[in-house]
């Protein structure tokens, strides 16, 4: 993980009237390296991604991809630079199949992701890009089914796989194993370690032994502030850390 940043963020700001939800946030994803993004409940965890994704404008501060400056890039555009996110509640086209959902997102990569009009199947380079990356995810077998079929922790894992599917090289994912259970979980982790060979990915999740067992660095938002950046090891033992979050997550 030597070498420039990926993802460099630069004193970002964003306030709600009073309520300064990301206070001068600074932060760095290196090529290569999964990031942990962690805090108690409004934190601001979730208002810092949508940031960065493009979904929030922020207020002041900077944000670079690759050295290429993207503060003020709409959300497509930086999807086409190479950041993808996941969001907290899957958002899938659930009425169309498994294998559509995915050949849709690869789609994308050439600014033709809604031309629904033309079934992506007619395409075989595109079928056949989508088939390989439904067997990385582990959904092959469900590829003809619809999307509303899948069960919830397969429905995280096909989100994920939409956000790889753009090509993405940063991936900003918002608590991927919400709602899911010990096996599915166990599942997406796995998937999340297998995913770093070939991207980088910022992490914002509240299973602490997911955050421990996957992440190379963890930060730790406090009310728009990050106290903390560093090792596993060393946020652990953190005395503000523990104080302020992690003290409460082991109760």
């Amino acid at each position: 993980m030597n070498g420039a940043a990926l993802l460099e963020v630069r004193d970002l700001v964003k306030t709600y009237g009073a309520l300064r939800a990301t206070d001068r946030v600074n932060l760095t994803v290196m090529p290569g390296e999964i990031h942990a993004l962690i805090g108690p409940n409004g934190a601001g965890k979730t208002t810092l991604v949508a940031q960065l994704s493009g979904h929030v404008v922020s207020d002041s501060g900077q944000i670079l991809l690759a050295g290429r400056d993207i503060t003020a890039m709409p959300v497509h555009e930086r999807v086409r630079s190479g950041l993808a996110r996941s969001f907290q509640l899957t958002r899938l086209f659930k009425s169309f199949s498994v294998l559509d959902n995915i050949a849709l997102s690869v789609q994308a990569r050439s600014g033709n992701s809604f031309s629904f009009w033309r079934p992506v199947r007619d395409d075989q380079a595109l079928v056949e890009q989508a088939m390989r990356i439904l067997q990385d995810l582990g959904l092959s077998e469900r590829a003809h089914d619809l999307a509303s079929e899948l069960s919830h922790g397969e429905q995280r894992i096909l989100e994920l796989g939409l956000a790889v599917a753009t090509g993405a090289r940063l991936l900003l994912l918002d608590e991927p194993m919400a709602g899911t259970g010990p096996q599915e979980s166990e599942r997406i982790v796995h998937l999340i370690g297998q995913l770093r060979k070939t991207v980088s990915i910022l992490l914002i999740e509240h299973d602490m032994d997911a955050v421990f067992l996957l992440a190379d660095r963890i930060s730790v938002l406090v009310n728009g502030v990050v106290i903390a950046t560093g090792a596993p090891q060393a946020i652990r033992r953190h005395p503000e850390v523990i104080a302020a979050y992690l003290g409460e997550e082991s109760t």
